[in-house]
């Protein structure tokens, strides 16, 4: 009897391999397509990404293609992956905004549930920064000089990170910004006038930064940057929290695990080629290499932050 009980379940355990192994163990067999949700001009991901897909290629055996499908501050590509075939072959190198912030807002037609992350794998180095004479050096000169003066503050939009951190700066110096959000946020705004503090990337303001037409307040990731080490993190000058401006890798759910895990060893190789580690210091991002399960952690209990932090703000839709 227990002869014909293992006969049986092997025959099962064939049967099975026979319908579902094949399927998986013969992935990739066609091309995979990696979508950034931003415009190609001058973007930092799709530079690295771009030098990244070939030796990715060569390690899976098939053609890696990079698209670009830009608009609605991000959640237009990051839909399109949400409501691709979970198959592996198609991925988001996302963002933060449009992968958490937006969907906490309840501005996108997908929650963060319709996503598996596979690694945060970079993150952009985001600055408050202010004019090159501005008569004050960092946040609490910041907060002091707001008590008798108006602050216009150029951002990326009311859900993105940068922002929400900006308005926890101001909420911790007891003051509010005057706010507008652009497409392009940079230099020119601080340098003409226009605003008086801008969330940047310091990749953005490096030339202007090094010849004193703009200084830097406060760095919003955890780290200091290699460009202004000199400049405190906002949590260091006690004005609120840090949180990495990060990029990620993501599935549409529902792909298979181990398709999961191929592609997310082979970015991670890809990552430590010389010519990938070139761009990633050329375009100044900084490298993360956060794989899924530790990922997937950072991004609950960043979900619970924002959400409570939005909220206050009266920034989630109802």
């Amino acid at each position: 009897m227990k002869r014909f009980v293992f006969i049986g379940m092997l025959v099962l355990c064939i049967l099975g391999y026979a319908v579902a192994g094949p399927a998986m163990a013969d992935w990739p067999k066609k091309p995979i397509l990696i979508t950034i949700p931003w415009p190609p001009s001058n973007d930092s991901s799709t530079i690295v990404a771009n030098v990244l897909a070939p030796v990715m290629s060569k390690d899976l055996g098939v053609p890696v293609k990079i698209i670009n499908k830009a608009g609605g501050r991000g959640t237009i590509g990051t839909n399109f992956v949400a409501r691709s075939k979970p198959d592996g072959y198609t991925i988001a190198l996302s963002s933060i905004g449009p992968m958490m912030t937006q969907p906490i807002r309840g501005v996108t037609p997908y929650k963060i549930e319709d996503f598996d992350v596979l690694g945060l794998v970079w993150a952009a180095p985001f600055t408050l920064a202010a004019q090159g004479d501005a008569p004050y050096n960092d946040l609490k000169e910041l907060a002091k000089y707001a008590e008798d003066h108006e602050l216009k503050l150029g951002h990326w939009g009311l859900g993105a990170v940068p922002t929400l951190i900006a308005m926890g700066v101001a909420a911790q110096g007891g003051f509010k910004w005057q706010e507008t959000a652009f497409d392009d946020v940079n230099a020119l705004l601080l340098t003409s006038g226009d605003m008086d503090v801008v969330t940047a990337t310091m990749p953005a303001l490096v030339d202007y930064y090094k010849t004193n037409k703009v200084k830097i307040l406060a760095v919003m990731n955890p780290t200091h940057y290699d460009l202004c080490p000199e400049v405190k993190t906002v949590s260091e000058q006690g004005f609120g929290d840090d949180y990495f401006v990060w990029f990620g890798l993501f599935t549409p759910t529902g792909v298979p695990a181990d398709v999961r895990k191929k592609i997310e060893q082979s970015w991670f190789k890809a990552m430590e080629s010389p010519s990938v580690k070139k761009a990633l210091a050329n375009t100044g991002v900084i490298p993360l290499k956060i794989g899924s399960q530790e990922a997937a952690m950072q991004i609950d209990k960043e979900k619970a932050h924002f959400s409570k932090l939005m909220k206050d703000l009266g920034l989630v839709k109802e």
